[in-house]
């Protein structure tokens, strides 16, 4: 099929442009915004004017052209760049989406070049078909995997790490712990007498309360820390790089966090009670099921001392390098 040159270039403006444009009109749904159309709609004009304009002239203008074109590029690029880094799903996608497009009308360009004008009027249309199938799709795949990725780590009720992810967390800082000889606290808090307000008040009542002491708990720790749901009415919460004298004053500012719950969020106050465990990493070397127990005795000695209180473990820590504990 033999096209002459000036139709083929005009073919291949025309579509780009359509692809790009189809491309912006797309993503409206995802965009919500005309701020964020308006841009998408001149990046398409852009780049679809930049890819096209060099086949818009003849050869003496030609490489005035691409000589403009060559200093627009490393601007086009960083505006790309700055997109990819702090856009949303949407743009990424856009992104993604235009990348493609100019792979595709690259190849169309060079058949032309090469005077393999049946590959040309091939290329272009499935790039527009490419473009908008990427466009539909691309965005829904990554809600899914996001999606995915939250119901397999979080808690559904409360929004913090589950139990598995958590244990995952807890056993990459023990193993950094390890290498790096630094201190880490885990505890364990339990709700008190949660039995009698659920039975009183009934579970949508003690599942608002729990959703309301996730939240308590969140605004308190640090956010290197990292705070799960351990199962029934029991959280439980990591302190990086944290000794007692560090973890205590954190675990007490949740029990006042907790403590100063009521209504309408809880149907009544509600108190906690912790334990907490110290792995020291330059001295001992323990595992998670190991630091859970050491955690979980103390809590049993709060609330045997009457609850609403934090309680530290027994055991002392070694006094010196050469006192090494292996549990």
């Amino acid at each position: 099929m033999w096209i002459p040159k000036p139709q083929l270039a005009t073919l291949l403006f025309a579509l780009t442009a359509a692809s790009f444009g189809i491309l912006a009109l797309t993503l409206l749904g995802i965009a919500r915004g005309r701020l964020r159309l308006a841009l998408y709609a001149v990046l398409a004009l852009g780049v679809a004017t930049l890819l096209a304009a060099p086949l818009l002239f003849d050869a003496d203008m030609r490489p005035r052209v691409e000589r403009g074109l060559a200093v627009s590029l490393p601007l086009v690029a960083a505006v790309f760049l700055v997109l990819l880094a702090r856009g949303g799903r949407g743009t990424r996608a856009f992104l993604f989406a235009a990348s493609s497009v100019l792979a595709l009308a690259a190849l169309a360009e060079l058949a032309a070049r090469r005077q393999v004008f049946v590959a040309a009027p091939l290329v272009s249309p499935l790039g527009a078909g490419f473009v908008l199938f990427t466009a539909l799709l691309l965005p829904r795949v990554a809600e899914q995997e996001r999606r995915l990725f939250t119901r397999a780590t979080t808690d559904p009720l409360t929004g913090l790490l589950n139990r598995a992810a958590f244990e995952d967390r807890a056993q990459a800082e023990l193993a950094r712990a390890g290498r790096t000889g630094r201190s880490l606290a885990l505890a364990m808090l339990d709700l008190d007498r949660f039995k009698s307000f659920n039975d009183r008040y009934g579970h949508p009542a003690g599942d608002a309360a729990l959703t309301a002491v996730a939240r308590a708990i969140e605004r308190t720790v640090r956010g290197i820390d990292a705070a799960g749901r351990y199962g029934g009415e029991e959280f439980i919460v990591l302190f990086v790089e944290a000794d007692a004298d560090a973890a205590l004053p954190a675990l007490e500012r949740i029990r006042a966090a907790v403590g100063a719950l009521g209504p309408p969020r809880v149907a009544r106050p509600i108190t906690v009670s912790a334990g907490v465990a110290v792995h020291q990493g330059l001295f001992e070397k323990t595992s998670f099921k190991s630091l859970v127990a050491r955690a979980d005795a103390a809590l049993y000695r709060a609330k045997k001392a009457g609850r609403d209180r934090v309680a530290v473990e027994e055991m002392a820590p070694p006094a010196t390098p050469g006192d090494v504990l292996y549990r």
